[in-house]
């Protein structure tokens, strides 16, 4: 089966770190555009994280979306803080992303993976055969995609953009080939979004 994975567009984060932020009016264009390139395709199912920014995207997708707790983001609905800020002000999640040390979060790398494919997995199980889009998190994505590629000790290793789309071949045998990683051909003509910096990637 064919599966899209996609980063949420970018979030509003005009007033500051909130929980569960919505979309930025950029964020809305970005996920317009995404679904206007994604037109085309027979989408069996559009799943998404419980997560409004994620939920939001998938909007743009679809008028049914399914959620799936094993989806959210490290930290789940707690305060979001885009990386490029947490960077600045020297904010230990920054390192711990970095470093793959997630104690802060309440986890670690092993722990928050297997979630992760369990929940990826159990949706390519159901649509053997079939497209689905997956609208998700920059993190879980470098989780499922390290899980079989054998990053062992990084969470994030590849940065993506807001709406960036990863494309995988799930094969009967639990074979995944990554066909296209973080395509955005649908941001151009988009506006960009302001200060955004992808996910770190680990050093």
């Amino acid at each position: 089966m064919k599966l899209l994975l996609i980063r949420h567009a970018e979030p509003d984060t005009e007033h500051g770190p909130r929980p569960d932020p919505p979309l930025s009016a950029d964020g809305r264009a970005q996920a317009a555009a995404l679904a206007g390139w994604l037109s085309g395709e027979p989408l069996a199912a559009v799943y998404t994280s419980p997560l409004l920014r994620a939920r939001e995207t998938a909007g743009f997708l679809s008028g049914e979306s399914h959620t799936v707790e094993g989806l959210s983001e490290v930290g789940g609905a707690g305060e979001y803080v885009a990386a490029e800020v947490m960077k600045r002000n020297g904010d230990p999640r920054y390192a711990a992303l970095v470093s793959g040390d997630l104690a802060v979060y309440g986890t670690d790398v092993a722990t928050f993976r297997a979630a992760v494919v369990e929940a990826v997995d159990g949706i390519v199980d159901r649509h053997a055969g079939q497209t689905v889009a997956v609208v998700t998190h920059a993190g879980v994505i470098n989780a499922y995609l390290g899980a079989h590629l054998g990053i062992e000790n990084r969470l994030i290793w590849s940065a993506l953009d807001y709406a960036g789309v990863t494309r995988v071949l799930a094969h009967r045998d639990g074979a995944r080939t990554i066909s296209a990683l973080n395509e955005v051909p649908h941001h151009c003509g988009q506006p960009a979004a302001k200060g955004n910096v992808p996910w770190p990637v680990g050093s």
